[in-house]
């Protein structure tokens, strides 16, 4: 059988929940306030995965494409406080869990598996998140991407979780659907596993040359369960 990892560090939007629709709700709603073209849900979905701020600077850029850099960050500070009153109330009702999160979750305490939670989210919004689906308590560590001074693809985020369930980071998976995922898993010495059907700026993800590749959590969940073949990795 594969030997089973000793802990596993979870990213959130794209991978446990589908946020694109709360998270165009808020990108909308931001421009509309700011008397700029709203960017549509296609958009902001190739938008999502590098945090609030990228995600805003985003859109921010496709409403106004010839922004100055001082002009812009004086846009970035009024559209940072209207989005975050419109996203924190949505985050209080966030639903979406993609099908397999709550039956791997269980799984995993099935396992005894300690698990992390590692998004560059702000970690005030993926905390309501997680509290609205009664989903905190499921995770040993939260780390969002303000929670330290650097964010995944940084390697700095899952070595703190790994410190703090005092595990080797070469025994843990981080299982994400983005490059920046993969990248950080990589640069800690983890095995990175991808969900295809995630956010990734437009690109398969299969093209970050992740250690395992698979297009469900329930496909993560047999993976575990399942004798390995030599040299194998599950192809989504």
């Amino acid at each position: 059988m594969r030997p089973l990892p000793k802990a596993i560090f979870f990213d959130l939007d794209g991978t446990l929940i589908d946020s694109a629709a709360d998270l165009t709700v808020a990108v909308d709603q931001m421009l509309i306030e700011l008397n700029l073209p709203v960017a549509g849900f296609d958009r902001v979905s190739g938008w999502i995965g590098n945090g609030a701020q990228k995600l805003i600077e985003r859109a921010l850029i496709f409403a106004q494409p010839d922004l100055s850099t001082s002009q812009a960050l004086v846009e970035y500070t009024q559209a940072r406080t209207v989005f975050d009153r419109v996203y924190g109330a949505c985050c209080q009702k966030a639903k979406g869990l993609y099908p397999g999160a709550e039956e791997l979750l269980a799984y995993c305490s099935m396992q005894q598996i300690p698990l992390a939670l590692i998004t560059n989210k702000p970690e005030a919004f993926t905390r309501l998140i997680l509290n609205g689906l009664a989903l905190t308590s499921k995770f040993k560590v939260i780390v969002g991407g303000d929670t330290l001074p650097e964010r995944k693809p940084s390697a700095l985020p899952l070595r703190y979780a790994a410190d703090k369930m005092k595990v080797n980071p070469a025994d843990c998976w981080m299982i994400g659907d983005s490059m920046s995922d993969v990248a950080a898993a990589k640069n800690a010495g983890c095995t990175s596993v991808a969900v295809s059907y995630g956010y990734n700026h437009g690109r398969p993800v299969a093209e970050e040359l992740p250690d395992l590749l698979c297009d469900s959590l329930n496909e993560v969940q047999q993976l575990m369960s399942q004798p390995l073949k030599q040299g194998a990795a599950l192809e989504g």
